[in-house]
């Protein structure tokens, strides 16, 4: 079995590259504080620690692959901070410790190890051999590194171990075995051309995974289906047959100084040839302009021009909503009754923000109601009959042929209570009339693919969950005509989606030293700040005007924030009132499609992040300052291939 010393040198490489966060790895320092806790010493555990403590990596996104070889836990810990004690269980009656932590194939797993040297992982209940020890762990880890020197994206495929077999047999050019990574529990095959590579882990199963460089080259395998495919290390699904990959909102990360800045999340993006894997080239979802099938915008232009088919509603009733100006709801109705019944794409940013815009204006219509007619509703099953004062019991789809054209779709409940509300107002029920507006907002989210659900007892709706019984308070304040809103926020979505991570900001945790300021110091600082973001923006183009480009919307907002965020108007907050200012000036540019802005869509992400962060006023000058000067080390004019670098 290889040791520290005698690893391969694509396993040293590995190794070097690695992160190492701030331990204690000192045998005897180690071995007193496991004493004095009353866990096990023993030399295995030991001398991982002294050899790899705080050993940190990780493959693509921060769920796809990675590890943290360290007995204090998985993740770091602030200055002062107490240690988490390592776990110690028993495994077929010998003792095991807590030394690593893996997120491996999408889990979480805990990683222990024995007396013995090896390695097991507990997911959920359940223990298994993970490893004979850890230099093996490192040596299969260090295959994948090495795959990412040879290409940045792979396509991956799980396969039976029968498959695996069939091709060891019968190829005719023998796959190389990789001897150093093929020691115990792990093996690893690859072709002579080194364009495909199997990893079999044993005891694990029967899957086995293979690593392509082009979708062709699985037929090595003699597999007949590519239905399921998908990629490393950015974690993607691709349909090999549509040529479209899909990445699940995924946060991808900047990383500067050590510290992981989160800057945007992807979607669904189709890649011009899925079949040949090239690099996919991310659109940033909520920040640029991407490819779906059924765009919002391309919904808010033909929505206006929609016909409104006499045949799908009864004629009285048509006839009530053209008197009353609501046959946009019928409309609504009409086109969700057309869409296909499939809807399995991820949401935007901006799609987001748009489907909570319209659940929140959806409460607050409910809000309102039960204000008026005391009511124990829940917003899922708002069914208002008892204060209309009719049966609950409709049959609205003799009339009204579009119901039956619904079946199946998620629309269909609050579509039928729609029509059903409508029809009484119709008959002259007063209560019922303030009813049927309510579901508007819903039905216009459902028109634009938007979703709810619910799950473990939460709301999620537009990437955002609270608990049932909070949902008067997020109900919107203020009535809004939900068509004009919805363009709005669509036609300003980098902005809104600026406005939204200013928010998320904790600005009432922030500390800052109380004694009285150089109000001339903050003030050169402050020129200083200004003169260094305009020569990081001038770096992505010429085409960008020097003149102030702040619009008076963008004017509006920042009012608003500081209103709601005195910090803001403060000179301790002039630093953050700057950031927040370019942030949203950038997001204004990319609305509006600005070809320098929309170079670089993301660019003042990292410095919101910052915010985010970092609770002591007095940091923000130097670590803003300090971020720039990074940024200014990478070529940010391909920011998506900033965005996937992991080191700075």
């Amino acid at each position: 079995m290889p040791d520290g010393d005698k690893l391969s040198e694509t396993a040293k490489a590995f190794v070097q590259q690695c992160t190492r966060r701030e331990t204690i790895t000192d045998r005897e320092q180690v071995k007193k504080i496991l004493q004095q806790k009353g866990i096990p010493a023993f030399d295995a555990l030991l001398d991982v620690q002294e050899k790899y403590g705080g050993l940190s990596y990780s493959f693509g996104g921060e769920i796809d692959n990675r590890f943290c070889i360290d007995l204090w836990g998985s993740f770091a810990h602030r200055d002062g901070e107490e240690r988490r004690i390592p776990e110690v269980l028993n495994y077929e009656g010998q003792t095991v410790v807590e030394c690593f932590h893996v997120m491996d194939d999408r889990l979480s797993k805990g990683g222990y190890i024995g007396e013995d040297g090896k390695l097991y992982t507990l997911l959920y209940t359940t223990f298994q051999v993970f490893a004979e020890n850890m230099e093996e762990l490192l040596e299969s880890e260090g295959v994948k590194y090495s795959l990412l020197r040879e290409k940045k994206q792979w396509v991956v495929k799980w396969i039976e171990q029968s498959d695996v077999a069939h091709w060891l047999s019968s190829i005719e050019q023998k796959p190389i075995l990789i001897e150093q990574a093929s020691q115990g529990y792990q093996k690893w095959w690859k072709s002579h051309d080194g364009r495909l590579y199997v990893h079999v882990r044993n005891g694990m199963g029967i899957y086995a995974v293979a690593y392509a460089m082009e979708v062709d080259d699985l037929t090595q395998l003699g597999l007949g289906s590519y239905f399921i495919l998908r990629g490393f290390p950015f974690d993607c699904s691709y349909q090999y047959d549509r040529e479209r990959a899909e990445v699940k909102n995924t946060m991808e990360m900047f990383q500067f100084q050590s510290r992981l800045y989160k800057t945007c999340d992807y979607s669904r993006i189709t890649v011009p040839q899925v079949k040949e894997a090239k690099d996919i080239y991310l659109y940033v979802t909520g920040q640029k302009t991407y490819q779906r099938e059924r765009p919002i915008e391309d919904f808010l232009l033909k929505f206006p021009a929609l016909e409104l088919p006499i045949e799908d509603f009864d004629h009285s009733l048509l006839e009530f909503a053209l008197c009353n100006g609501d046959e946009r709801i019928l409309k609504l109705i009409t086109y969700i009754a057309n869409l296909a019944n499939h809807h399995n794409h991820r949401s935007t940013s901006a799609e987001n923000n748009v489907d909570y815009l319209l659940f929140h204006e959806y409460l607050r219509r409910i809000h309102v109601f039960i204000e008026a007619h005391p009511m124990n509703v829940h917003p899922l099953y708002f069914h208002p009959y008892r204060a209309a004062g009719v049966p609950a019991e409709h049959d609205i789809a003799k009339k009204n042929t579009v119901v039956a054209r619904m079946k199946g779709n998620r629309a269909q409940s609050v579509s039928e209570l729609t029509l059903y509300y409508m029809t009484c107002a119709k008959e002259g029920n007063e209560i019922a009339a303030h009813i049927y507006q309510i579901y508007e907002p819903m039905l216009l989210l459902y028109a634009l693919e938007g979703s709810i659900r619910v799950d473990h007892g939460l709301i999620e709706v537009g990437g955002n969950t609270f608990h049932p019984s909070s949902w008067q308070a997020r109900a919107g304040k203020d009535p809004f005509d939900v068509y004009h809103r919805t363009a709005e926020a669509w036609r300003n979505r980098n902005v809104e989606f600026a406005i939204d991570q200013i928010k998320r900001v904790k600005w009432d945790k922030k500390i800052g030293n109380t004694v009285e300021r150089d109000f001339g110091k903050s003030k050169r600082s402050g020129e200083a700040l200004k003169a260094a973001f305009t020569r990081l923006e001038r770096r992505l183009g010429d085409a960008l005007s020097e003149s102030p480009f702040a619009s008076v919307h963008t004017d509006q907002i920042l009012s608003k924030l500081c209103y709601d965020y005195p910090l803001l108007q403060t000179d301790d907050g002039s630093i953050a009132y700057s950031i927040c200012q370019r942030y949203l000036e950038w997001a204004h540019l990319v609305d509006r499609k600005h070809p320098v802005a929309t170079k670089s869509p993301c660019l003042y992400e990292p410095f919101i992040e910052m915010l985010y962060e970092e609770d002591q006023i007095e940091n923000w000058e130097s670590k803003t300052m300090n971020l720039i000067r990074l940024m200014e080390l990478e070529s940010i004019e391909k920011y998506a291939e900033v965005l996937r670098k992991k080191n700075v």
